[in-house]
């Protein structure tokens, strides 16, 4: 049988549904499997009628809820696609499986992918397949460079010993190195992808021009419609990967500057399509939807600084679940607490104070005679400056301004 998966949170629910029945529209007789990476608070309970649902419990998910806490929802998000994707092989027993990112629409049956996909452990598909124009517009290719020279919205696996092999090293890296980070040399899941060809056997690069068309490639796939199909260069679109839309279609993606849509009128017309199959799937409903993981247990939300923190720690089990805001010696009591007893600056200030070397300059005596200033500073701009929510920092603030 033909299969698909993918992972979202529930914000996406919508972009889940229409990726699953533009599927199955070409392979009726094929299966979607979808992982919430979330957790659903009650905001849906019913079967979907076009794909099952997986929950994070199911897939064996190591480090819990460390993984949770350390990422951001893009970061976990595709974190727990190397445990989804042995999860569908081992314990559903598949064959094969297809991944796609959620905001991709498929336009034409996969026959040959499917027919080829045997022959091969792993199938990936590169962002370019000729060289982008040197034009500054963005992407260029150093951009490709630091994402990755392949797109992780499609991989395809056949369960083998390789395939199997490659997993385990992928699971390894991505349970604390899922990091969207260019400057560091992360991008999530996908840049680890680089040393696939070079470390493991049965690698095909899929190189039709008709599988993952995007904002990054449109340079060499001219997109027209013709006998009521998407073509390619005579050739049927298979899928194409919306990154970066913008409902109000104001612009091709948001990560684009190169094409408009006066380059690429019969774009615009699949991209209408594919909006209105988003409406028509609750997408104006759902993508205010929260997710779970941003939040404390108290509703407060969890700041990109915090979530550096506690991994700069190692996320340490000693805290217990850092979502939880009244353990005793837990994380977020510990974020508020005295770095010391030298000084009752709170240990979330002392992580930005000792990363900047402009407060540094400012207040060159933090304990002493510059506390004060810092303090002050610190009231005002960390919640600007970092999202930390003010009901919580401004009284732990105060009461070391007036202790």
């Amino acid at each position: 049988m033909d299969n698909l998966c993918t992972i979202v949170s529930k914000n996406y629910i919508a972009l889940a549904r229409t990726l699953a029945q533009s599927f199955l529209e070409h392979h009726p007789a094929g299966k979607v499997y979808v992982l919430l990476a979330d957790e659903d608070e009650g905001m849906f309970q019913a079967p979907e009628a076009t794909f099952e649902w997986v929950r994070l419990t199911e897939i064996g998910l190591p480090l819990w809820p460390d993984m949770r806490f350390q990422y951001d929802i893009t970061e976990f998000n595709t974190a727990v696609k190397p445990y989804f994707l042995e999860y569908l092989l081992l314990r559903r027993g598949l064959e094969s499986v297809v991944y796609a990112d959620p905001d991709i629409l498929v336009t034409h049956r996969m026959d040959d992918l499917y027919r080829r996909l045997p022959q091969y452990s792993i199938v990936l598909t590169p962002h370019i397949l000729t060289p982008l124009p040197s034009d500054r517009h963005k992407p260029g290719e150093v951009e490709l460079l630091q994402a990755g020279v392949y797109n992780l919205g499609f991989i395809a696996l056949t369960r083998t010993d390789e395939t199997l092999k490659m997993l385990r090293w992928w699971k390894d890296r991505l349970t604390s190195q899922c990091l969207m980070d260019p400057a560091q040399g992360y991008h999530v899941d996908q840049k680890w992808m680089d040393f696939v060809p070079a470390l493991f056997e049965g690698v095909h690069i899929l190189k039709d021009p008709a599988y993952n068309a995007a904002y990054w490639n449109l340079h060499e796939r001219p997109i027209v419609w013709r006998n009521g199909m998407y073509e390619i260069y005579g050739s049927p679109l298979i899928f194409y990967h919306f990154s970066g839309l913008t409902p109000d279609l104001s612009r091709i993606s948001k990560h684009q500057t190169r094409h408009q849509w006066t380059d690429a009128p019969d774009l615009h017309g699949l991209f209408k399509d594919y909006v209105s199959r988003l409406i028509a799937s609750g997408y104006p409903a759902t993508a205010g939807w929260r997710y779970t993981y941003n939040y404390f247990d108290n509703g407060i939300a969890i700041p990109a600084i915090v979530r550096k923190l506690y991994r700069k720690l190692g996320a340490p089990s000693h805290f217990g679940n850092p979502f939880h805001t009244l353990t005793p010696n837990g994380f977020y009591r510990w974020l508020f607490a005295p770095a010391s007893s030298v000084s009752p600056m709170p240990n979330l200030l002392k992580e930005i104070y000792e990363t900047r070397v402009d407060l540094q300059r400012l207040f060159p005596d933090p304990h002493g005679a510059s506390r004060h200033g810092l303090m002050v500073w610190a009231r005002q701009f960390v919640p600007i400056e970092y999202g930390m929510d003010p009901i919580v920092w401004h009284p732990v603030i105060d009461s070391m301004i007036y202790a």
